[in-house]
């Protein structure tokens, strides 16, 4: 099982939605600023702040409640950020079922790390029943939105016939993919597979690849 994503990193604001601060003070200023006024993006970043203590010392329960009050408002980096705590254990007792819910509001605002951690929460049954259909689909957002760690999980499950009907031209197909990406232990499965199929169907796989290459460029 390929490793979860376990951060996001958040895109900046344009600089006509906020203002350039000039210390950590002003930043802060801001942020709370802009927080209390309810706008949920600088309410996670004022979290982010508080969290890594960027003014002075780190204060991850402010930081939580900060999170919280921005997810609540459907902030989906903030919602991606809840789960990574609550399936981390960090800051709050560890729950994956809660990491599911969260993870489950980020996917579907369409955050590809969040659409992968559910996936394989899905997946491995953590947190909830095991549902490998449900995880092959969102492994499937996943993957068109760039996750590679995705690919590797579909070739395992078209492998397997786990969620999906076996099929080995498709599992290689994801290999391939994965393989090309650098994602660890699939040249081993790749290797495998492809000692099951003909050099037809070894050379179908390799052209679906390339094929989602060319319409899914990274």
């Amino acid at each position: 099982m390929a490793a979860l994503v376990a951060t996001a990193h958040p895109t900046a604001s344009r600089a006509d939605e906020v203002p350039v601060p000039r210390s950590y003070g002003d930043a802060m200023r801001w942020y709370r600023d802009a927080s209390r006024a309810g706008d949920p993006k600088a309410m996670f970043y004022l979290g982010l702040t508080l969290e890594q203590g960027l003014q002075d010392r780190p204060r991850p329960h402010e930081a939580l409640d900060w999170y919280r009050r921005s997810a609540e408002a459907g902030f989906a980096l903030a919602q991606f950020k809840l789960g990574v705590l609550h399936q981390t254990g960090t800051i709050v007792g560890r729950d994956l079922a809660r990491a599911r819910e969260w993870y489950e509001k980020a996917a579907a605002q369409g955050m590809a790390a969040a659409q992968y951690n559910l996936a394989v929460l899905l997946d491995t049954g953590g947190g909830g029943p095991v549902d490998q259909g449900r995880a092959a689909e969102w492994y499937l957002k996943a993957a068109s939105s760039g996750v590679a760690e995705a690919y590797l999980n579909l070739g395992n499950l078209y492998a397997r016939g786990a969620g999906v009907p076996a099929d080995a031209v498709e599992s290689l197909k994801w290999l391939i993919l994965a393989d090309d990406a650098g994602i660890e232990a699939a040249a081993g499965l790749r290797e495998s597979v492809a000692g099951v199929l003909n050099e037809d169907e070894r050379a179908r796989a390799a052209a679906a690849a390339e094929a989602w290459k060319t319409a899914h460029p990274r």
